[in-house]
C-alpha cells in the first residue's frame, strides 16, 4: 500500500497567487480553504460547480435528481450569501413526475452557469459588478429528433433567466445540429448509438456540453471580428469533441473546432475537451483560447480496435493544456505530462483527468489546473514550476461508484471575498512523494546492487517511450490522421494503379516532407476541392516513402500534380499554382475532355 499526503502538499508563498480556494467536491459540498489547506467554510450544496460572484455570494446546484431518471440533473440553481441565506433560485424549466417521487419543477441544471458581468466565475481585474444581472444556465432536456437518432436524446440547452427567474432567451443545440459539422459517417454512428446513458429510460448524451461562458471584452472584437462579440457564448461538447462559439444575437454557431480532427489544423487534435475559456482582458495572454484537452474517449467515426462500432473512437490516455490564438490557431503555451517528468505513454496517466476539471489564469500570470478525476489542483508558473498543490482528502462513499477523491472544479479568489486575513501557515514540503513511507516501514534503497555478469543498469531509457512514441512517429501519426480526415487521401505505390483506375476523375499530388512548396499547394487544393470540385478524388504520395515509384517514373521535381481521367493521365504540372489557375486547368483537362 502506497500512502500519499493529502491537503496542501506544495506551497511556495512567494511565487503563488495567494488567496482563498473554492473547491467543488464530489460528495462533501462546496469547500473553501486558505492556501495552507485550513478549511474556512463548507456548504451543503452539490457544486457542479460552485462559483463566487463579485458581490461575494456563491452560486451552486442545490441537489440532484435521482440517477434512475436523469444524468446529473440539478433540481435548483441557487445563489446564497456567506451565511447560507438564499437570495436567488431557479427551477422553473421542466415539471417532472419521476416514479416514487413527488412531482416537482426542476431546472435540470448541470455542469456550468454564469452570472452577467462575471464571464468565467472567477476573479480577474476589471470584472464588472452588475446588481441583479441575468444568469446563463446550462440545462438538460429529453427530446426525440429523428434527424439525429431514433433514440431519446439528452439535449443540452442554454437558458438566460432574469433576476425573477423568467426565461428570456433559449438555445437548444439539437435545433442547430446541422451547424455542428458531423461527417456522414459520424452521423450514421450517432444515429445508431447517441452515447446512451443507462437510466430507467436510456438517454443519448450525444454532445455532453460541459462548459459555457460569455467571451467578454477582447481584442479580437475590437479589431472587427464579430465572432468574438463580448456577449457570444463559448462552449465545449466533450463527447462530440467540439469547441465552439454561439452568436447570441443570431442564435447560431459562428466558430467551431472539431468534431473532425482536421478541424484543429495547426494543433495536435484535441480529445474530449471538458473546459475552455477566452482569457479575460487584463490577464496574461488576454484574448487567447485556454483549453483543457482532457483526453479519454470521445467522438463518432470509423471503427477501431477499441471501438468496433465507431462510438467514442478517439482515445488518448493523458491530458494537455493548450493556450492558442483562436484566430490563427498557433500554440502560444502548452502543458503535458512530459513537463513534469512523466514519460508518454507509460506515465502519462499521472497528468490525466478524462472528466471534469477547469483552468484559471491568475492575475500574476500563473495558471490554476484542476485535475478533477485525480482529486488534485496545481498552480504552475509560465515556466511550468508547481508552486501550489492541493490533493482532496475526502473520498466518495456512493455504493455504485468506486471510492475516489474526485472533485469538479476549483477557483481562486482574493482574501477579501470572504473577509479573511492573509496569514498562512508554512508548509513543510515532501521532496519526493514517491518515497513517502510509514513510520516503522523499511528504508528504501538500503541494500547494495548485486552485479550480474554481462548486464548493466540503464537509467536513461524508458522502454515504452521509444520508437512507438518518438517525436518523428508522433509527427507522422499526426499527418496521417489529418490526411485521412482530409479530402486529399494518402496513396502508396502498391495500390496506385488500382486506386486511379477505380476513379472517373482523379488528381495525384506527388510530394515529400522536405518539399517546402507541397503543403501550401495542398492547402489550396483542399479548399478548391471542397468548394468547387467535390466530385473529383485527390490523392497524395510521399515519394520519400515510395522511392521505387519515383525512380520508375523519373519524378525528381516536387511538387508534381497529375490529372487522370478514366485511369489515364491527361495533364500534369510542376510547382505551385494559384486557386484560379488550378480551377481553370481542372475545367480544361478533366471536366471538358
Amino acid at each position: 500500500m502506497r500512502v500519499y499526503p493529502r491537503g496542501t502538499v506544495v506551497y511556495n508563498k512567494e511565487k503563488a497567487y495567494n488567496g482563498i480556494n473554492l473547491i467543488s467536491t464530489a460528495k462533501d459540498g462546496a469547500l473553501i480553504t486558505k492556501m495552507d489547506g485550513r478549511e474556512l467554510k463548507r456548504y451543503s450544496v452539490n457544486p457542479m460547480p460552485a462559483k463566487m460572484l463579485p458581490n461575494k455570494n456563491i452560486m451552486s446546484i442545490s441537489s440532484f435528481r435521482s440517477s434512475d431518471f436523469g444524468v446529473s440533473d440539478g433540481i435548483k440553481l441557487v445563489e446564497f450569501d456567506k451565511d447560507g441565506r438564499v437570495v436567488f433560485d431557479f427551477d422553473k424549466f421542466k415539471f417532472t413526475e419521476d416514479r416514487g417521487y413527488r412531482p416537482k419543477w426542476m431546472a435540470r441544471a448541470h455542469s456550468d452557469f454564469q452570472r452577467e458581468g462575471n464571464s468565467l466565475g472567477y476573479y480577474y481585474p476589471g470584472e464588472k459588478i452588475i446588481q441583479g444581472g441575468n444568469t446563463l444556465i446550462l440545462v438538460h432536456d429529453a427530446i426525440v429528433d429523428n434527424r439525429i437518432s431514433d433514440k431519446t436524446l439528452l439535449d443540452d440547452v442554454i437558458l438566460e433567466v432574469d433576476k425573477r427567474g423568467n426565461i428570456i432567451w433559449k438555445f437548444s443545440f439539437s435545433e442547430h445540429f446541422d451547424q455542428l459539422g458531423f461527417s456522414e459517417e459520424a452521423k450514421n454512428v450517432l444515429y445508431r448509438n447517441p452515447n446512451l446513458r443507462i437510466t430507467e429510460r436510456p438517454l443519448g448524451n450525444y454532445l455532453d456540453v460541459t462548459s459555457i461562458s460569455t467571451i467578454g471584452e477582447n481584442k479580437w472584437y475590437d479589431q472587427g471580428d464579430p465572432r468574438f462579440h463580448p456577449d457570444n457564448i463559448l462552449f465545449t461538447a466533450r463527447a462530440a469533441n467540439i469547441i465552439g462559439i454561439i452568436d447570441k444575437k443570431r442564435s447560431r454557431i459562428c466558430y467551431k473546432l472539431g468534431p473532425k480532427f482536421s478541424d484543429f489544423k495547426k494543433i495536435d487534435p484535441v480529445v474530449g475537451s471538458a473546459f475552455a475559456s477566452i482569457i479575460p482582458r487584463g490577464l496574461e495572454g488576454e484574448g487567447n483560447l485556454l483549453i483543457f484537452d482532457n483526453g479519454g474517449r470521445c467522438g463518432y467515426g470509423s471503427p477501431t480496435l477499441t471501438s468496433p462500432s465507431g462510438l467514442l473512437p478517439f482515445v488518448r490516455n493523458y491530458s494537455r493544456i493548450l493556450e492558442i490564438n483562436p484566430v490563427t490557431l498557433s500554440v502560444n503555451w502548452s502543458v503535458d505530462p512530459r513537463d513534469f517528468g512523466f514519460s508518454i505513454p507509460m506515465n502519462g496517466y499521472k497528468f490525466y483527468s478524462p472528466y471534469g476539471g477547469n483552468l484559471q489564469r491568475l492575475p500574476n500570470g500563473n495558471t490554476l489546473i484542476t485535475l478533477a478525476t485525480e482529486g488534485m489542483v496545481i498552480e504552475i508558473t509560465p515556466s511550468k514550476e508547481i508552486v501550489w498543490q492541493w490533493t482532496c482528502p475526502y473520498r466518495t462513499t456512493t455504493e455504485n461508484v468506486l471510492k475516489n477523491n474526485m472533485i469538479y472544479r476549483v477557483y481562486r479568489y482574493p482574501y477579501d471575498y470572504l473577509d479573511v486575513d492573509e496569514s498562512e501557515n508554512e508548509i513543510e514540503e515532501i521532496e519526493d512523494a514517491s518515497y513517502y513511507k510509514l513510520k516503522g516501514a523499511g528504508s528504501f534503497k538500503s541494500v547494495a546492487v548485486t552485479n550480474v555478469n554481462g548486464s548493466e543498469l540503464n537509467n536513461d531509457i524508458d522502454p515504452l517511450s521509444q520508437e512507438s512514441e518518438s517525436v518523428l512517429d508522433l509527427e507522422e501519426n499526426k499527418k496521417v490522421i489529418k490526411r485521412n480526415e482530409s479530402v486529399i487521401k494518402y496513396v502508396m505505390q502498391n495500390y496506385f494503379g488500382d486506386t486511379i483506375k477505380s476513379q472517373k476523375a482523379a488528381i495525384v499530388i506527388f510530394g515529400a516532407d522536405r518539399c517546402s512548396h507541397c503543403e501550401p499547394l495542398m492547402e489550396v487544393m483542399q479548399v478548391l476541392l471542397e468548394e468547387e470540385f467535390k466530385e473529383i478524388s485527390c490523392y497524395y504520395m510521399d515519394l520519400d516513402k515510395n522511392k521505387d515509384f519515383a525512380e520508375k517514373y523519373e519524378i525528381f521535381q516536387l511538387p508534381r500534380v497529375s490529372f487522370y481521367k478514366e485511369g489515364e493521365k491527361v495533364y500534369e504540372f510542376i510547382g505551385e499554382k494559384s486557386y484560379d489557375e488550378i480551377a481553370k486547368l481542372i475545367e480544361k483537362y478533366i471536366l471538358e475532355i
